[in-house]
């Protein structure tokens, strides 16, 4: 995700946690608005009154506590929350119950209300719907007491619980989701990204491999060349190696940019000159290779006639395309296998080019037969396309 976002989901954590502060304040809101709405009030009444307010201003100022330590737990940066803050807290409640049912004012019941509910509504961002509805039915049962019988204030009572409780759930919820938004785009980023790092070093791996067994072979025949006094012909090969060294540049700007592509022609055509520079016959023999098959198999050719080069001591390479049912089979077999050696060669190239290949649904497979080591790769054929 990108700063704009990560900006904007930091803007709505700052308007949730300040709309649960708002909410869970309501209880000095109800106590002045009664206060307001009532005759006045002289002598104990009055003292109970202040005490009521003091009362209410401690317990939203533990509410915006906890608050704040619930949506801390939600980012993942909680606090230890201390035993005797909780206490003073909770005392700080019943105190502040108590005092309401001694002021003669009937909103009372109203502030009493608020105060439980404010207390629910401080926890509930960390809570799932179904935990944050079993405490609203629970406050709620606390709080039928003391109301009585009186409907119409015990509606007024419900709703102001509910009202405070699901207002800050909802906020925490959101929030919640947010983040988890946040943290998707983020993954697919960093998949993307290193998606893209292992196509730009398989695809470097692929074209470098090449080129530098291609310059190999080249320096090699130049320096041969030389020993024999044909300096004219050393002459051309080492033109052609400072030729690929100029278009290995083209070719890394093409890989970053993600424009290289592997033809069928292109590779054929390759793997004929490379391995006729080495001294090493090419046949191609087989049916035609569909336009849908070409890349993958293209891919196959460049790191068969790479690994010819660097790992045999071949004379003669044939490449074999088969058309079969829903695929095509490509068989790369040359002469210059090892009978005794420990196996068919498994570096980074082979692996490289087999899960390619497995991504497209087909398979890969390398095996001896006597000194001929063959390379097969089936890749299926699109439904619309098989004859």
């Amino acid at each position: 995700m990108g700063d704009g976002s990560a900006a904007g989901a930091r803007r709505f954590e700052t308007y949730a946690r300040w709309s649960t502060y708002g909410a869970v304040s309501t209880p000095v809101v109800t106590l002045l608005g009664g206060a307001m709405s009532a005759d006045g009030l002289v002598g104990a009444h009055l003292v109970v009154f202040l005490v009521a307010v003091a009362l209410a201003l401690t317990l939203v100022t533990g509410n915006i506590l906890v608050s704040r330590w619930s949506f801390d737990v939600l980012g993942g940066r909680a606090r230890r929350f201390g035993a005797g803050g909780a206490i003073a807290w909770g005392l700080a409640l019943v105190a502040l119950v108590a005092a309401t049912l001694l002021v003669p004012i009937p909103a009372m019941g109203v502030t009493a209300a608020a105060a439980i509910g404010s207390v629910g509504a401080s926890v509930v961002p960390v809570l799932d719907a179904r935990r944050a509805l079993v405490l609203n039915a629970a406050i709620l049962a606390l709080a039928v007491p003391l109301v009585g019988a009186n409907i119409p204030l015990l509606v007024v009572e419900a709703v102001v619980i509910s009202v405070i409780l699901w207002a800050s759930w909802s906020s925490a919820w959101t929030l919640r989701v947010l983040r988890e938004l946040q943290r998707a785009h983020e993954d697919r980023a960093a998949l993307a990204l290193a998606n893209e790092r292992l196509r730009i070093s398989r695809d470097l791996h692929d074209v470098f491999g090449r080129t530098l067994a291609t310059i190999a072979v080249k320096s090699e025949l130049a320096s041969e060349l030389v020993r024999r006094g044909s300096d004219d012909k050393a002459a051309d090969e080492i033109t052609g190696v400072r030729r690929l060294a100029e278009e290995a540049g083209s070719e890394v700007r093409r890989v970053v940019r993600g424009e290289l592509r592997a033809t069928w022609d292109g590779e054929i055509s390759g793997a004929r000159s490379l391995l006729g520079s080495a001294g090493i016959r090419c046949t191609v023999t087989g049916d035609p290779v569909p336009e849908e098959c070409a890349e993958a198999l293209a891919q196959v050719v460049r790191e068969g006639v790479t690994n010819v080069l660097r790992h045999s001591a071949a004379t003669q390479v044939t490449l074999t395309t088969a058309r079969q049912v829903g695929q095509v089979v490509l068989t790369i077999a040359n002469d210059g296998a090892d009978p005794a050696g420990d196996g068919p060669d498994t570096g980074t190239g082979l692996r490289a080019m087999s899960e390619r290949i497995r991504a497209l649904g087909g398979h890969t497979a390398t095996r001896r037969d006597g000194d001929r080591f063959l390379l097969e790769a089936a890749v299926p054929v699109p439904a619309g396309d098989r004859a």
